[in-house]
C-alpha cells in the first residue's frame, strides 16, 4: 500500500480540493483509495461523533467509506484547545496510527490530508513532518506562491520534510504571473531539489459563494430580489466614501458583494450601477424606498444585518475564497484543471504508484 500525505504551506491553498481530486483520479483507475485526516480544524458533529467537516464529506464520497470515528481521530475543538493548554492528555500517536491502519485495511492507496501549514498540529505531535514519519509516507505540498517574493514557503517545508518530500503543486496562479512562475519560480525550486509537478491557474469561481450562503453566515434578512439568492459572489468591497469616488471604486470588481451602512443611500445607489450581486446593510438600518425599489428593479438582493461593518467584513473575509468541497461543480472544475496542468504521471511515479 502507498500513502500520499497532502499538506500546504498556508491556509486557502486548495489542499482539500486537491486531496479529493487525487482520490477521484486514482479511484477511476481502478484503485481502492482510502482517506484519513489525522488533525481536523473544522469541528462538526455527525452521528453523535465529533469530526472534521471536510473529513466527513470526503469520507462519505468514497466508494467504501471508513468508520467515521477513525477518519479524523484528533479534532481541534475549543475544548481540545483548553485541555491542551491546561496540560491535559491529548490522543497519543499510537491511537492515531491505529485509526489510520483501520482506515487503510484492504486499500491500495491512502490519501492523507495533512495540516494546513508547517506549524499546525505541532502541539498534538501531528505537524506535517511528524505525520509523514508516523505513517511512513511521502508528502505532496500545495503552495500558493507570492509572485513578487521568493518561494520560500515551499522551500522551507521541503527542507523540513527532507526525504519525505514527494514534490509540490502550485495553485492559484493569476494569469499575469504565469510566465514568471513558469520561467523563474519553478526552475528555482527544481534547482533546490524541490520537484514541481505543475501549476494550477487562479479561478475565482472556486472560491465563490452564493448570496444565500452570505445571508446565512451573517444571519441577515433579505429585503429585495429574493429570487436571486442563488447568484454567486466572488469578492466583496466596503463602501465608505462619497458617491463619485464610490462609482469609480465599485467598477474595479465584478460579481461582488458590497458592505455599507444602511444610511448610505449614495453608496448603495453607486453599487447598484455596477456589477454587484448583493448589498449588505450593516447596523440594522434598512434602505430608503427609492433605493429598495431600484435594487428590486435590477434584481440585486439587499441584506439587512444587525452586526457592524467590521464584523461583517471579517465574516465575509473568512467565507469568500475558500473552496467548498460540497459543491460537485467546483470539485469537477478543480479536477479538470488538475488533469490539464499537472504531470500526473510524474507525480504518481514520485510516490511509487504505477
Amino acid at each position: 500500500m502507498k500513502t500520499i500525505v497532502v499538506t500546504s504551506t498556508r491556509p486557502y491553498t486548495g489542499k482539500s480540493g486537491i486531496a479529493l481530486t487525487l482520490i477521484g483520479i486514482l479511484a477511476d483507475r481502478g484503485r481502492d483509495v482510502g482517506y484519513f485526516k489525522p488533525y481536523g480544524t473544522m469541528p462538526v458533529h455527525a452521528g453523535g461523533l465529533l469530526t472534521d467537516e471536510d473529513a466527513l464529506y470526503i469520507n462519505r464520497s468514497l466508494k467504501r467509506p471508513s468508520e467515521l470515528a477513525d477518519v479524523c481521530p484528533v479534532v481541534r475543538s475549543q475544548s481540545f484547545v483548553e485541555d491542551v493548554l491546561a496540560g491535559g492528555d491529548v490522543p497519543g500517536l499510537e491511537a492515531v496510527r491505529d485509526a489510520f491502519q483501520r482506515c487503510a485495511t484492504g486499500r491500495d492507496i491512502m490519501v492523507v490530508e495533512g495540516p494546513t501549514e508547517p506549524a499546525q498540529g505541532t502541539a498534538a505531535g501531528l505537524s506535517p513532518a511528524s505525520v509523514a514519519d508516523l505513517l511512513d509516507a511521502c508528502v505532496l505540498v500545495i503552495d500558493r506562491p507570492r509572485p513578487t517574493d521568493l518561494p520560500e514557503d515551499a522551500l522551507f517545508l521541503g527542507s523540513a520534510l527532507g526525504s519525505r518530500l514527494g514534490g509540490v503543486v502550485l495553485n492559484g496562479i493569476h494569469e499575469a504571473h504565469t510566465t514568471i512562475v513558469a520561467e523563474r519560480v519553478i526552475p528555482f525550486l527544481e534547482s533546490r531539489g524541490v520537484p514541481v509537478f505543475g501549476a494550477l491557474p487562479h479561478d475565482p469561481a472556486l472560491g465563490s459563494v452564493t448570496v444565500a450562503e452570505i445571508v446565512d453566515a451573517l444571519g441577515g434578512t433579505v429585503l429585495t430580489a429574493t429570487d436571486r439568492l442563488g447568484d454567486t459572489v466572488e469578492t466583496f468591497m466596503v463602501g465608505a466614501m462619497g458617491q463619485d469616488k464610490a462609482l469609480r471604486f465599485f467598477r474595479r470588481k465584478a460579481r461582488k458583494a458590497v458592505i455599507t451602512g444602511g444610511d448610505r443611500a449614495d453608496v448603495q445607489l453607486a453599487a447598484l450601477e455596477t456589477n454587484t450581486r448583493c448589498i449588505v446593510l450593516t447596523g440594522n438600518m434598512p434602505p430608503g424606498p427609492a433605493v429598495a425599489a431600484r435594487a428590486e428593479e435590477l434584481g440585486v438582493p439587499m441584506v439587512l444585518v444587525e452586526t457592524d461593518t467590521l464584523s461583517a467584513v471579517e465574516t465575509l473575509d473568512a467565507l469568500i475564497g475558500r473552496m467548498r468541497l460540497h459543491d460537485p461543480g467546483k470539485a469537477a472544475r478543480i479536477r479538470g484543471m488538475f488533469e490539464r496542468e499537472v504531470d500526473t504521471q510524474r507525480l504518481f511515479a514520485a510516490f511509487g504508484i504505477d
